[in-house]
């Protein structure tokens, strides 16, 4: 098993608030980054498939209309890492509604 190597040098000891706002913090950018990348993978994957040839007389379309369908997945995959991003930053704010007194 691999480690995330920016978030697992991210210890939960001492003030657990740094820690936590650090590790969201962590989590957030490299999700960004994730977000960023399957952005770039689902338009080039997209076009790549999009020259392929298709049926004849179709010109092409349905080539392209199944490499919108495949490249689909990515861009669902885009959404849930922006998704993570959006939790990563909420994580620290929930641990100081949670848990810091008034």
């Amino acid at each position: 098993m691999s480690n995330i190597t920016e978030l697992s040098k991210v210890e939960f000891r001492g003030s657990l608030g740094e820690a936590f706002k650090t590790y969201g913090q962590e989590l957030e950018a490299l999700a960004d980054r994730w977000k960023t990348e399957l952005e770039i993978a689902a338009v080039d994957a997209e076009a790549a498939m999009g020259t392929m040839k298709g049926h004849l007389l179709l010109f092409g379309l349905d080539s392209k209309i199944r490499a919108r369908r495949v490249a689909k997945r990515l861009k669902r995959a885009q959404d849930l890492a922006a998704s993570v991003a959006d939790s990563a930053d909420q994580f620290h704010r929930s641990y100081r509604k949670h848990f810091k007194p008034s």
